[in-house]
């Protein structure tokens, strides 16, 4: 017998917090492999840093980006 979904999540929300992102941490993995997330993030992490290294990326001091992160999401 199969559980349905709505009795997975009411035994994972029994599971302490650290099992509780454990299992989350399973689940995306699973997922993103599945999906070439993974592939396509190194790709897009290669680009980033040739843009870095060639000069042509352009960065925020991260004092702004936080600030306008904690506006934004107030």
């Amino acid at each position: 017998m199969s559980l349905s979904y709505a009795d997975i999540v009411d035994e994972a929300l029994r599971l302490p917090q650290k099992e509780q992102l454990r299992l989350a941490r399973t689940l995306l993995e699973h997922t993103e492999a599945d999906a070439g997330v993974e592939a396509a993030w190194e790709e897009e992490i290669g680009r980033r840093v040739e843009r870095i290294k060639n000069g042509t990326a352009k960065g925020r001091p991260a004092a702004d980006v936080f600030r306008d992160l904690e506006a934004r999401f107030k």
